[in-house]
Order: structure tokens, then sequence, then C-alpha cells
């Protein structure tokens, strides 16, 4: 009975799938032609919690997006808990092959006419150790859309994968052929890795700043936010300030000071924030 019921899911999940991507790969190169803008500073947060996961980020122009995943038997699952995981879909099914798809339609681009690059930014729930070696071994199946490292050759990609939620660092950083780079955590900023490893830097917003868009930022905040960035900048690394509040005031004070990643819920008002920013 077990069987049937998961049969019958991935079966109503792979007809659903096949719906959204063939909408989405038709509708994506339109959006771009019609008045299309990239969004640099655009980090979809829990990009699989929406209506339609991937698509509708990369229809907004965002080009670094979240998914967690937790491992269960060999399947890496996309959800944020162990919960029903027998009931949730694949990193590959969600992400993976869906992009595989768009590439291959844009000839070699996540975005039609363009090189930039989508990070794909997976936030490791269950162990990590286990977690890190089972993603090794499906991403080993991507080397035609990601960017890959051997010893010192980088390998582009259009897909750039970026492991977060504690990964095993030191292991990854002496693999002779590794498939990611990693988010560092505020304590790892001033830390001996190289940036070609850690390109990014991330901490919660809401563990040094009070302001939520309501009137100035208090000074002492602005001058702690100004150290914050300049710490991970001087480390050669991208900082991303999550947990922040979805408010243009909060969003163009974090721009305004240099952050380069902003975790975002609202797509649509961030794009159309995005706009009137590049017009100051």
């Amino acid at each position: 009975m077990i069987i049937i019921e998961e049969t019958e899911f991935k079966i109503r999940f792979i007809q659903k799938s096949i719906f959204i991507s063939c909408f989405f790969i038709l509708l994506i190169p339109d959006l771009i032609a019609q008045d299309f803008i990239l969004l640099p500073n655009g980090h979809s947060h829990n990009d699989y919690t929406r209506d339609k996961p991937l698509y509708e980020a990369l229809s907004y122009g965002f080009t670094s997006i979240e998914v967690d995943v937790f491992l269960q038997d060999k399947r890496m699952i996309v959800t944020h808990d162990d919960k029903n995981l027998n009931e949730k879909p694949t990193i590959q099914q969600l992400y993976l092959d869906p992009l595989r798809s768009i590439i291959n339609q844009n000839g070699g681009s996540v975005f039609k006419n363009d090189s930039t690059q989508l990070v794909l930014m997976v936030d490791l729930k269950s162990e990590k150790e286990s977690t890190y070696y089972a993603l090794n071994n499906i991403f080993e199946s991507y080397p035609d859309i990601i960017e890959w490292y051997e010893n010192d050759l980088v390998n582009w990609g259009p897909l750039k994968i970026l492991l977060t939620g504690g990964p095993p660092v030191d292991i990854i950083e002496i693999e002779t052929t590794r498939y990611f780079t990693v988010d560092g955590a505020i304590s790892q900023w001033s830390e001996d890795y190289p940036a070609s490893l850690m390109p990014r830097a991330s901490t919660n917003y809401r563990n040094y700043f009070s302001w939520y868009g309501n009137g100035e930022m208090p000074e002492s905040e602005e001058q702690e936010l100004r150290k914050l960035i300049k710490k991970a900048h001087q480390a050669g690394r991208k900082v991303r300030f999550w947990g922040c509040p979805n408010k243009p005031e909060v969003w163009e004070k974090l721009m305004d000071e240099g952050a380069d990643w902003i975790n975002v819920d609202d797509l649509k008002g961030f794009n159309e924030y995005y706009r009137s920013w590049i017009k100051k």
C-alpha cells in the first residue's frame, strides 16, 4: 500500500513538473524580451516553498537560489526537516534536471543571451559529512552544467553550487576534484580559507540590528553594518544578510552600504524595488 501511494505521488509530481517546466521554459525567453532584468543582489530564500520553485525566481531575474536538502536512503530530498520525506521531490527533480533543460535550450546559459551564472545555494539539513558525500555523488553526473574544480583549474559552468548549513569545509578543501564552493559563517570570515573556496560570507541580520526600516538606521548600527561588510570584503568574500525585513527601506540601506546578497521572500517586490534603485 505504501509503495503504491509513493508511486502515485511520484507520477503526479512528474506530471506536474513536466507541465510547469514546459510552461516556464516558454515563458522565460518572453520575459527576457519584455523588459527582463537580472538582479545581481537578489537571493531567493527557501525557494522550494514557492508555488513554482526555480521558475518564479528565474522569471524575476534572481541570480541566487536557496534549497534545503535532507538525505534519506541515498535520496537527496528537498525539505527543511525530516517530515513526510516520501512525499517530497529530490533536488534532481526540482532543480537540477529542469536547469539542465533550460541551459540546453538557451545554448549553454541559464539566462537567454546572458552568461551570468546562477548560484544554487544548497543548505545541508541532515548529518553533514554523509550529506556532503551523497551530494558529491549526485553532482558528478552534472559536469555539463555546473562549475567544477580540479586542483587549481576552474571548469566554468552556467550553474555554481554553494554549500551552506555547516558543510565539512576541511574535507572539501582537500578534494582534488570538487563540485562546490562554501558559504562561510561569520566566525569563518577572517580564517585562512581562500575566497576561491569560500566566496560568500553570511550572517543573521537580526543578530546585529534592531532597525527594521522605520526612520533612520541608528548610527551605532550603521557603523556595525559597515564594519561587517568591510570585514567580509577584506577577506575577498561577498557578504549575505539573512533574516532581514523584506522592506524597501532595509533593502536600500543594505545595498547602499555595499551588501552583495540579500535574502528575499518577496520576489516581485524586490524586482520592482531594484528597478527603481538602479535609476538613483
